[in-house]
């Protein structure tokens, strides 16, 4: 009976790691970067078959762990991006000047109603936040119904249409962020 309970254990544990793991075959883009200067930090973007890509953040600060086993994400953002399946609709990662991981996402592909999106994440206080937002969107059919917003979070101030506001709203963390819940001067 203790050898069944062992080996059960065992394959939880096996499991646990595994799902923490995303399926490498469907990464769509990678960046490597460093949130607080000096070391090597990498973020994945992993398709996850539901019109959505989540998000791995792998810090090289992990200490000492053992280089046979596979690292562990040190965050994991659940449908951090939107993803199509075609040309057009592939979300990205990048890297701005400052340093920081820009997660990327459009539809230019496809139907009259065309969008691209930059979420801009920082590393602050021991936790991945949302620094700021940009977002156009236009109409194939409607030269006159294009829109735009780019917010900064950590200042407070953004444009929207091209006009300078003023951008009320705590900051966000990247865990609590969510695109159906996208800031009323981006909701367009």
């Amino acid at each position: 009976m203790r050898a069944a309970t062992m080996i059960a254990a065992t394959l939880l544990t096996t499991s646990a790691a595994q799902a923490e793991q995303p399926d490498y075959s469907r990464v769509v883009s990678t960046v490597t970067l460093s949130f607080e200067g000096g070391d090597t930090d990498r973020a994945v973007l992993v398709e996850n078959g539901d019109a959505g890509a989540d998000l791995y953040i792998y810090r090289a600060l992990e200490p000492a762990r053992d280089l046979t086993k596979p690292q562990k994400p040190a965050f994991v953002k659940k449908d951090a991006a939107w993803s199509g399946a075609m040309w057009g609709q592939r979300p990205s990662l990048e890297t701005n000047a400052k340093g920081s991981l820009l997660i990327k996402s459009e539809n230019s592909g496809i139907g009259r109603d065309r969008w691209s999106q930059t979420v801009t994440v920082v590393y602050r206080n021991k936790e991945f936040v949302v620094a700021g937002l940009t977002r156009e969107s236009y109409d194939t059919l409607d030269p006159n119904a294009s829109h735009s917003c780019d917010l900064n979070f950590l200042s407070g101030k953004g444009k929207k249409d091209g006009k300078a506001i003023e951008v009320r709203g705590a900051v966000k963390k990247l865990a609590d962020w969510s695109d159906a819940e996208l800031p009323k001067e981006c909701a367009f």
